[in-house]
């Protein structure tokens, strides 16, 4: 697809108060929401994100399952594995072509796709950049509850 830039809203479910602190803030089970992908020279688009985290605790290795509706390429819980130090989280997954995906029979590379995820200061959202494969430029999203 090209460069792209993408923001996502994304909603975040945990209990109250539990986001802010850093280094020691576990991350939430439950993250989704909406991006939207503006690729230059071309149109914009609209997407759909999830993150379901196996057993979010302190730092240290997660696993969990990501689900993202893309344009070519797209994730139906499709497993991932990262780390989480308390402030950014950096895992890996595949998106795959005809899986959640507008476009039929497009090209995705080998599929693999790197977020990191960086807790803004005193915030509960979370800065985000991405690359899948294939990818001219990575893809930059904003995630807040």
């Amino acid at each position: 697809m090209g460069a792209s830039r993408c923001f996502v809203l994304l909603a975040v479910a945990c209990g109250a108060g539990g986001v802010l602190a850093q280094d020691s803030t576990p991350l939430p089970k439950t993250m989704s929401g909406r991006c939207v992908a503006v690729v230059p020279g071309r149109q914009t688009y609209a997407d759909t994100i999830a993150v379901i985290l196996d057993a979010p605790a302190g730092t240290g290795a997660v696993t969990g399952r990501l689900t993202v509706r893309g344009v070519s390429c797209g994730a139906i819980e499709e497993p991932l594995t990262g780390i989480w130090d308390g402030h950014d989280l950096r895992f890996e997954s595949r998106v795959r072509p005809n899986v959640n995906a507008s476009l039929v029979n497009a090209q995705c590379a080998s599929g693999r796709v790197t977020f990191r995820l960086t807790r803004k200061p005193g915030q509960s959202g979370f800065e985000v950049d991405f690359m899948r494969e294939g990818m001219q430029a990575p893809g930059q999203v904003t995630l807040a509850p």
